[in-house]
């Protein structure tokens, strides 16, 4: 028992560490390469399932409902857009890879991770909800769009159906929440799961990514430019995130403005993985998987970024 709260709040304490350590699992462990790529979508299922035990959690009494609507709009519905544009100009061979990152909702996780920083819970929680609750119609939606609109990208499979990604985020999303209303009046389910519900949710995200790196092994290993500039692609993305909700919220108090960038900059990542996983071709499921390291060292990005605008 001593050994197991030992780890536990070695895991709880170094977040940065344990998804680089996920990305490390990912490279050297065999046979994790193996497993079929389902295994993102039951892994994700478990962890929007643990997820739901929190967001009861949290009060709406005194969320901007009309500030977190137009959030959502501007973040999940032009900012996608927009950096998809700009990416069919710079790197056309990554502009849907971008696409993908940008249009994934505010990871369940969010919430707690804007509180470690100083945010508030509250509208983190009416981000997450909003945002993945509206994920299963709006994500298939805009890739239809972008289908519709780059015809050549739909015609090469690039843009993948918009039924199939539907019917992913079905199982990824809905049917965790259908089962978590069975059993969420079940005490002891629910204080087992609120209690280890950090350690759980860190695990379960530090398994994907180690699958999705695993998955791309030896393509990472043998393509260090092109993983190189993946990576680059992607930290820039995350700073767009982050700037996107900082800026947005300005007129709110600092700790709103913490909550609405936390949420902006800490995405689903292991939604990233199961879609590219399951619908995307090699190209993108290589920088999605990039996208897992640049991922892992968020916590420090927000926390440098924080700095400075404070000093500032």
């Amino acid at each position: 028992m001593k050994l197991f709260c030992a780890v536990k709040h070695i895991v709880e304490t170094n977040f940065g560490l344990v998804l680089l350590g996920g990305c490390l699992f990912g490279l050297v462990m065999p046979g994790l390469d193996l497993l079929p790529n389902v295994t993102a979508v039951v892994v994700l299922a478990l962890l929007m399932f643990v997820s739901c035990f929190r967001l009861g959690e949290a009060g709406f009494s005194h969320v901007h409902w009309r500030r977190v609507l137009l959030f959502w709009v501007m973040r999940y519905g032009v900012l996608p857009l927009v950096l998809w544009l700009v990416a069919r100009q710079l790197v056309p061979e990554l502009a849907i890879g971008v696409f993908l990152l940008a249009v994934l909702p505010a990871g369940v996780s969010s919430p707690a991770i804007s509180h470690i920083y100083g945010g508030v819970v509250a509208p983190g929680f009416a981000i997450v909800i909003l945002s993945q609750l509206a994920t299963p119609l709006l994500i298939p939606l805009q890739f239809a769009l972008v289908g519709a609109f780059d015809v050549q990208a739909a015609a090469t499979q690039v843009v993948p159906s918009p039924v199939d990604l539907f019917l992913t985020m079905v199982w990824c999303i809905f049917v965790p929440m259908m089962v978590y209303g069975f059993v969420r009046t079940q005490r002891s389910i629910a204080d087992y799961v609120l209690a280890q519900n950090k350690v759980l949710s860190m695990l379960l995200v530090a398994f994907v990514i180690a699958m999705a790196i695993a998955k791309q092994r030896d393509i990472l290993l043998l393509h260090i430019p092109d993983m190189a500039l993946s990576l680059v692609v992607t930290v820039l993305c995350f700073v767009c995130f982050m700037f996107a909700g900082w800026f947005f919220s300005r007129r709110a108090d600092r700790a709103e403005r913490i909550t609405y960038a936390a949420c902006s900059v800490f995405n689903n990542a292991a939604l990233g993985v199961s879609l590219a996983l399951l619908h995307f071709p090699p190209p993108i499921v290589l920088f999605v998987a990039v996208s897992e390291i640049a991922w892992s060292l968020l916590p420090l990005l927000f926390g440098f970024f924080l700095r400075r605008v404070h000093a500032c």
